[in-house]
């Protein structure tokens, strides 16, 4: 019983088969295994035999525990044993008076068979709650002999001698683990099929999600010509699995676009998997990249994937990818071009399913020409390269960039925003960023720190800007200052353009070149702004 316990996985198998070995120590006429319900009131007959009636095998309905008045039934004999805890012993329950055995005879009465000796045993877990009921029916001991156990002379029906009493327990205790370990497995089961379902919709909901975000230029801030130009070329790569190449100064955002690609490309489920190339030396960044074996260099202990592995099916982002050492950059050309790569240590090949985005702000041609860089590499890298503007050639998304660091700057520190001066603002726009969207973030978060009321002025910029404001900062009335940056941002919008008109004699061509915007966006802010030329209606 102990080696089917181990190895029987079907619950209803393994019964029969406790039911079986228990009738063939006692020699029972019949025997069965009644359950306890999950509600707890009601047990029910989950395995039964009788050889001398299969048709009695089973019960004709289940045997509730309580009365009607909600009182446990303790007249009836399998109720009786498994809410004491006690063991039914009867040798002839048609001359015993202690228990109820009304349903017993009732479920006989059409058949030629009789019980006489019955037998129930609790079945209780080992947390000591009764899961059911073990019966046997007309135990006949002298009827055959069982080796290792002594000979029991008896009538044809006799009760359990103490000692098989133990034993038919010790039956009774494998039957309550089964049934233990089987609802276990069976709330395990329930419970993986919930996990499944929520991981399902969860994966729906990125899915969602993600679809949502993959439009042009959502999670960027930007609708200047430069910067639109880039982002209708992520939205034509996203979809296809070439190389894409990040060309750009630093702090122009590569890696936000880098992003934004794997979230609008078929990959978006899957991994994305980032590493800076100029941040280790050669040897740790190949480990780091392709994994290494175990005993390939001192400390390598144990087998390790890399990040490739990782970034199985998703995309891998190289940034910095111009000062990748000379000597790995072989290993992904072969990595692009055979999808193969092979761990530090190792003499096999791995085949790996990886989209290579890369990012640098070097000038790789130079560094061709130098010996720095691979011309191979270079031009498997630069299938569909997209140059990303630097903030000085897109001061037209400065205002709303500003507005969204203030926000978020300020959401931690539970603060309103401020209100920007316009001689701040001025100060900003005109301000010549070497670090591009990164130093603004960086200026923004320092301003709000320094910032202890509603107004956010010069005196909280770093003082290399104060030098940089060119443009007169338009004058407002009160009320205007009081709408809010967005109106500040629309003011001086309109002043800047109308200055920039002013110097080109009103040729607004010239003025949207100045303004590095196209010609149609001018027209459309001079209507909005109502900005027109002087002796003109």
């Amino acid at each position: 019983m102990t080696t089917a316990l181990a190895t029987e996985r079907h619950l209803e198998t393994l019964l029969n088969a406790v039911v079986s070995a228990a009738r063939r120590l006692t020699a029972a006429e019949g025997g069965r295994i009644l359950v306890l319900d999950r509600t707890g009131r009601e047990l029910h007959c989950l395995v039964g035999q009788n050889e001398a009636a299969p048709e009695l095998s089973g019960l004709a309905r289940s045997v509730p525990l309580y009365r009607a008045a909600n009182s446990f039934n303790l007249d009836e004999p399998n109720v009786y044993a498994a809410v004491t805890g006690r063991v039914v012993n009867v040798a002839d329950v048609r001359a015993y008076t202690g228990l109820d055995f009304t349903a017993l005879y009732a479920h006989e009465a059409a058949t030629a068979f009789r019980t006489r000796a019955f037998v129930a045993v609790p079945l209780r877990s080992v947390e000591g709650f009764t899961l059911g009921v073990l019966q046997l029916i007309n135990v006949r001991m002298d009827h055959r002999r069982m080796d290792g156990w002594p000979l029991e002379a008896g009538a044809a029906g006799r009760a359990l001698s103490p000692d098989f009493e133990r034993v038919v327990r010790c039956f009774a205790a494998h039957a309550a683990v089964a049934i233990a370990n089987a609802r276990l497995f069976d709330e395990n089961r329930r419970l993986i099929r919930q996990l499944d379902r929520a991981r399902s919709d969860l994966e729906e909901e990125n899915t969602r999600l993600r679809n949502a975000q993959a439009g042009p230029g959502n999670g960027v801030i930007g609708d200047s010509a430069p910067f639109q130009v880039a982002l209708a070329l992520l939205q034509r790569a996203a979809p296809a699995t070439v190389p894409v190449l990040l060309l750009g100064e630093t702090g122009t955002g590569k890696e936000v676009f880098a992003k934004m690609l794997h979230a609008a490309s078929p990959r978006s489920a899957r991994p994305f998997v980032v590493q800076n190339c100029a941040a280790l030396p050669e040897h740790l960044l190949e480990s780091e990249l392709f994994g290494y074996r175990r005993g390939a260099f001192t400390g390598a202990i144990a087998d390790r994937a890399g990040l490739v592995h990782a970034a199985q099916g998703g995309t891998l982002f190289l940034d910095e990818v111009g000062d990748m050492p000379l000597g790995l950059q072989s290993k992904i050309l072969r990595m692009l071009g055979q999808g193969e790569v092979r761990r530090v240590g190792d003499t096999r090949t791995e085949t790996v399913d990886v989209r290579i985005v890369a990012a640098t702000n070097a000038d790789l041609a130079a560094k061709i020409a130098q010996g720095q860089f691979r011309e191979d590499l270079y031009y498997r890298l630069q299938v569909f390269p997209i140059t990303l503007p630097p903030l000085r050639d897109r001061t037209s998304d400065i205002p709303a960039l500003i507005e969204h660091f203030l926000a978020a700057a300020c959401a931690p520190l539970g603060r309103r925003p401020p209100a920007l001066t316009p001689e701040a603002l001025a100060c900003l726009v005109n301000w010549r960023f070497p670090g591009n969207v990164r130093e603004l973030k960086n200026i923004v978060e320092r301003a709000v720190l320094l910032c202890d009321g509603d107004r956010l002025d010069l005196p909280h910029l770093p003082p290399e800007l104060m030098a940089s404001t060119a443009l007169p900062a338009p004058i407002m009335t009160p009320e205007e200052e009081g709408g809010g940056l967005r109106l500040m941002v629309q003011n001086y919008e309109a002043a800047i353009i109308e200055v920039k008109l002013r110097e080109t004699g009103w040729n607004q061509s010239r003025a949207a070149d100045l303004l590095r915007i196209s010609r149609r966006s001018l027209v459309e802010k001079l209507s909005r702004y109502d900005i027109r030329q002087p002796g003109r209606v």
